[in-house]
């Protein structure tokens, strides 16, 4: 997080508000879902990976991603 310029409260604000653009897909390192949640946030777009275990509650940040930073490369 910290070499993408985002902190925890950038993170908790996608996870609350951000929008998933992508389906939830499984992952074959776990028996989980991995889903992807986007949200404009402190002048970023930023994407929040997250693994989620069913029938657990929690979630695992998986990775951040500056989606215009990606975005501009390609």
């Amino acid at each position: 997080m910290g070499a993408r310029q985002v902190n925890q409260a950038m993170v908790m604000e996608v996870l609350r508000m951000g929008r998933m653009h992508i389906p939830p897909e499984p992952d074959i390192r776990f028996t989980g879902l991995k889903c992807r949640m986007e949200h404009f946030v402190s002048g970023m777009n930023v994407a929040v990976v997250v693994a989620l275990e069913y029938p657990e509650p929690g979630l695992t940040v998986v990775t951040v991603i500056d989606v215009t930073k990606n975005t501009a490369k390609g």
